[in-house]
């Protein structure tokens, strides 16, 4: 065959294969330059911001959705989300500067049924008015952590949350200002649970609030019917003081990073009875608190080995703390000896000396704590006894100096007094 005919007959063959081809890089300079298109926002975002398909950091999934982004955009109002496209799927409005969000913070002429998440972290937020949010009875993710935000007193806002109705994940991370009490704000939040009727919430963020107890206040969280996660990681708790056997869904609670040193029998007891009657078992995460292994703790050690309840990784808690000492840096399945402590400190003074363990501060073991105060105390008795049979000398030694330095005082003060005053004439 001839090799020209050969030549013609390959390219007649593959010429289908390079019409398609071209055919695909045509289809895809077309969705390039229509993304081209989409990514340019409305002209009330002063190019600021990013409009179009975009994956969707909040998916797991990782699908492509209408993303309208301003991070750190400079912006020191939020006027510009009147304009808010109306197929927009996921806002992005983080970094900026906006103390008081608006009444009708979205264009309520629009509706907004593809809005699935809004993020408005880190804006310095402080006040959130009660009608702030229309239109996003979709949204399914709402994120404000890393606020300021002023819930109490006058600032209370009980509905402010209500038209969120297929609300499934709230995050409150680092959300609250510091100038509360968080008790005070708890008791706020649960009134706000309470009349924006969340009943479709499933998580529930609260890390970092600065959180001491629950307080008086332990049915905080039975106003979210279908909760099955709270994360109360990096806060200051000091036990489970919380009630969850109204909480039926609940299955995973994250208790990372607190001030722990063992479970009250409240806690305890309340925990096994909500396993008893829930399938399957609760989860909790409390890895990284301060564990104090000594006598105290036996029936909290006891009850994690028999219980049912899923305390991830329990065996591998380290004491922070212990008595005898050499309990100290030891994990639980390595402890085999609980004594009482000698000095009989009180849980909150053994924590204090045992923060630096867990990066909080510096400090020493209980018994050493121990031996330092009593020396303290000895060496102050010891003087004062030394003072007190030899005042007499003392008073000899120090009496002079003290009748001196009075006269002293006392020819300062004459001289100034006496001194004439200049007369202008």
């Amino acid at each position: 065959m001839p090799m020209s005919h050969y030549l013609r007959s390959s390219y007649n063959k593959f010429s289908p294969c390079k019409v398609f081809t071209r055919l695909l890089l045509v289809v895809l300079c077309c969705v390039a330059w229509g993304g081209a298109n989409e990514n340019k926002c409305p002209p009330a975002f002063l190019n600021h911001c990013s409009c179009g398909m975009a994956y969707d950091r909040y998916d797991t999934q990782k699908r492509m959705k209408y993303t309208v982004n301003c991070t750190n955009s400079g912006f020191t109002s939020a006027t510009m989300l009147q304009s808010l496209p109306s197929e927009t799927e996921v806002l992005i409005f983080t970094g900026n500067t906006i103390p008081t969000l608006p009444i009708n913070l979205f264009n309520k002429t629009e509706f907004f049924d593809d809005l699935d998440t809004i993020d408005l972290s880190s804006n310095h937020i402080r006040f959130i008015q009660g009608k702030t949010f229309h239109r996003v009875s979709a949204v399914k993710t709402l994120i404000l952590n890393h606020n300021d935000l002023e819930i109490t007193d006058e600032k209370e806002r009980p509905r402010l949350f209500s038209n969120f109705d297929e609300l499934e994940h709230l995050h409150l991370t680092n959300a609250f200002s510091e100038r509360i009490n968080s008790t005070d704000y708890l008791l706020s939040l649960e009134d706000i649970f309470y009349e924006s009727r969340l009943d479709s919430l499933k998580t529930l963020h609260l890390e970092q609030n600065e959180i001491w107890s629950i307080g008086n206040n332990t049915r905080v969280f039975c106003q979210l019917p279908k909760l099955e996660q709270l994360l109360l990681t990096d806060n200051r708790l000091r036990d489970f003081d919380f009630s969850i056997d109204c909480l039926h869904s609940l299955r995973y609670i994250n208790l990372e990073r607190n001030m722990i040193t063992r479970f009250s029998d409240d806690a305890m007891r309340k925990l096994d009875e909500f396993t008893r009657i829930k399938s399957p078992k609760i989860k909790i995460r409390m890895q990284q608190n301060i564990i104090v292994c000594d006598c105290r703790s036996k029936h909290f050690i006891e009850w994690l080995n028999k219980t049912d309840v899923d305390i991830e990784g329990w065996r591998d808690f380290k004491c922070i703390d212990g008595y005898p000492s050499s309990n100290i840096g030891k994990t639980l399945k390595e402890v085999h000896e609980l004594q009482c402590p000698s000095y009989g400190m009180s849980d909150n003074m053994r924590a204090m000396g045992s923060l630096s363990h867990t990066g909080y501060s510096h400090g020493y073991s209980s018994a050493t704590i121990g031996a330092l105060s009593f020396l303290l105390v000895f060496t102050t008795s010891l003087l004062l006894a030394v003072a007190y049979f030899n005042k007499q000398k003392l008073k000899s030694i120090f009496l002079p100096y003290w009748n001196f330095i009075t006269r002293k005082i006392g020819y300062t003060g004459l001289n100034h007094d006496e001194a004439p005053q200049e007369v202008n004439v």
